[in-house]
């Protein structure tokens, strides 16, 4: 259950996506995902802190073990769970993704969100009503990210933004660049 609380850790996510997404092979169309799929991750972090911090409800009193990978201020309430949310809009937004290539990749990223959501109730983390509240906020998330449309096509970033943010941010750090190739960004 442990491997679950990990694969549902926002840190994981958002690292991921980011080294991806500065690696200068990937094509225009996989910058544009990747760049929504960030914008994803702030379009969730900002519902579910709202809510948290709004809400406040404690978590529960059985999950007092202190073992949270990382918690941070407002994560010490229950009420909704991030990670059932996340795990839904990762699991959502894979959906939209690969629908079209792939309807098994859709079929057991949905599979995943179902099974890290419902072990934050068994591990002790959430109660189930989290659980309930934080799954539709996934999807919100992925309606908010796409315009509603569950669509590539309907992102809130399209391929050019995606890779003029590219190009801002490969600007930017280009003093990382070591004359003996040690780090290069691209």
């Amino acid at each position: 259950m442990i491997l679950l609380e990990y694969s549902g850790n926002g840190l994981v996510w958002l690292f991921a996506a980011l080294a991806t997404w500065c690696l200068p092979s990937i094509t225009p169309q996989q910058r544009c995902a990747i760049t929504n799929f960030l914008v994803a991750f702030v379009v969730d972090l900002i519902l579910v802190g709202s809510l948290k911090s709004l809400i406040r409800r404690p978590r529960p009193i059985y999950n007092s073990s202190g073992d949270f990978i990382l918690v941070v201020s407002v994560d010490r309430f229950s009420f909704p769970s991030g990670h059932a949310s996340r795990a839904f809009y990762v699991a959502a937004f894979a959906c939209v993704y690969f629908f079209h290539w792939s309807y098994l990749v859709c079929i057991l990223a949905t599979v995943w969100g179902v099974v890290t959501a419902l072990s934050r109730a068994a591990m002790g983390r959430h109660y189930v009503g989290d659980i309930c509240a934080g799954m539709p906020l996934g999807i919100l998330t992925v309606a908010i990210t796409t315009k509603g449309c569950f669509s590539l096509d309907s992102m809130l970033v399209d391929a050019q933004q995606a890779q003029r943010l590219y190009e801002i941010f490969h600007a930017c750090f280009a003093w990382f660049r070591l004359s003996n190739g040690l780090i290069h960004l691209g």
